[in-house]
């Protein structure tokens, strides 16, 4: 495929925006003092003997996982070959007429060159639009670092996912949570009517997390080019982290917003793409939001962000999972998982409906189910009979009475719909295992 940008031809033209979004960023880097972590904190914990009992944070094995939005399909058939092929490689040459290739005793490469330009070619674009991530949660983790300098704030859906908030308020900034409307979808009006002066960053999940609603491309474009009159320095961060299961033709997909708007698209590899334990991630951005990301990666050495000089964020194995299923082949295992997920989502919600549960529609793997009591004390229950779902209540405090399942195989779901048929609401249940919610 060739590469594109607003140089051959794409729509748009940034002109001095550049110039704009540095002034936006605002940002400094951050020091261990400052999260109050240098010498001499008082208030920093001593450290604590080893557990002699299992961390209750960690699923013990045996449990029907239906509460990270994890793929029970695996990844595309390429990968394996290709991790396997890394972790056999030599740790150094025999001689230097023999033909080396660096494995796992070696540093990834500084730029993740390779990975970059597999990443690149997927969308037509050119590589300095893209930027590999240890998935959407460190993008998240960078965009709060580089967008939210003093005095800016954050907007967002309540109730939607925690993460931006959560890095926002760590970072002492303004997060500003917009309700949902009465049909629980983003209110793109109230999130617009919420912009300032002072916004830095806007955070739209779409598909959301956890209800499953889709905002489509129109009304997307709409709000991105109104937020961008209200205010040409506030950034708009789309999290399409669920968009591979999303069913709709043409799909709401906002890359091609990036040309004429300071948008930041992210994506993930560990839902539909079934590599959740490789934390693979990327962000496509025009030039000058790269530029400024760059400085804020996990792996970045210092000097000229424009420079990229990194340790490499994406580990070896990662990067060749993730580079050995960028094919045809790969793109039509990903079509697979879209079409079983879409029949096994379906299934699941006639269940439930069956069984007087009335789940919210939903464009991902997973549903948002009102239980009619507390979700929290069912979550517990189910985890008795080593089925994990998703509590709504720390979503947000409305979606008490709700879970979150995600999308399993048929047996599993069978497994969970048998158990949820003998609750009993009135009975209260110990908790035997938390489930967080975190770059879920």
């Amino acid at each position: 495929m060739s590469e594109a940008g607003p140089e051959t031809g794409c729509p748009g033209d940034l002109g001095s925006l550049g110039g704009v979004l540095r002034k936006a960023a605002g940002a400094a880097f951050v020091t261990a003092a400052a999260f109050g972590c240098g010498s001499g904190d008082a208030s920093r914990p001593e450290p604590q003997e080893p557990a002699t009992t299992p961390d209750p944070g960690i699923p013990p094995e045996g449990y029907t996982r239906l509460a990270f939005n994890e793929s029970p399909f695996g990844p595309p058939p390429a990968a394996l070959p290709a991790v396997e092929e890394l972790l056999n490689r030599p740790y150094a040459m025999d001689s230097p007429a023999t033909p080396f290739l660096p494995g796992i005793n070696r540093y990834p490469d500084f730029l993740n060159t390779l990975l970059t330009k597999a990443l690149a070619r997927r969308h037509s674009l050119s590589t300095r639009y893209v930027v590999p991530c240890c998935g959407i949660s460190e993008l998240l983790y960078m965009s709060s670092q580089a967008f939210l300098g003093p005095g800016r704030h954050l907007i967002l859906s309540e109730g939607s996912f925690p993460l931006p908030a959560y890095y926002a308020e760590q970072r002492g900034r303004e997060v500003r949570k917009i309700p949902l409307t009465n049909g629980q979808m983003a209110d793109l009006e109230a999130m617009l009517d919420a912009i300032g002066d002072r916004t830095g960053l806007v955070y739209l999940a779409n598909p959301d997390n956890p209800t499953g609603s889709l905002v489509s491309l129109a009304d997307l474009e709409q709000f991105v080019a109104e937020a961008y009159r209200k205010n040409p320095e506030t950034v708009v961060l789309i999290d399409e982290a669920y968009m591979e299961y999303v069913l709709q033709d043409p799909p709401a997909e906002a890359i091609r917003l990036v040309f004429q708007y300071p948008v930041l698209v992210g994506r993930t590899f560990s839902k539909a793409w079934g590599m959740a334990g490789l934390r693979a991630g990327y962000v496509v951005g025009n030039e000058d939001l790269i530029l400024i990301l760059n400085g804020f990666l996990s792996g970045y050495l210092g000097g000229d962000p424009g420079w990229r000089m990194f340790e490499g964020n994406v580990n070896r194995i990662a990067a060749a999972a993730v580079e050995a299923s960028l094919t045809e082949e790969g793109f039509s295992f990903v079509e697979s998982v879209r079409e079983q997920n879409a029949l096994l989502r379906t299934y699941l919600a006639d269940s439930l409906v069956g069984l007087g549960f009335g789940p919210l529609p939903s464009e991902g793997n997973f549903l948002l189910v009102p239980v009619g009591s507390d979700g929290e004390n069912l979550r517990r229950w189910l985890s008795s009979r080593k089925i994990l779902v998703q509590a709504g209540g720390p979503f947000h405090p409305n979606y008490r009475d709700w879970i979150r399942v995600s999308v399993g195989t048929q047996p599993e779901l069978d497994a969970f719909l048998d158990a949820l048929s003998g609750y009993d609401p009135s009975l209260s249940h110990p908790s035997c295992f938390r489930v967080f919610y975190h770059g879920i």
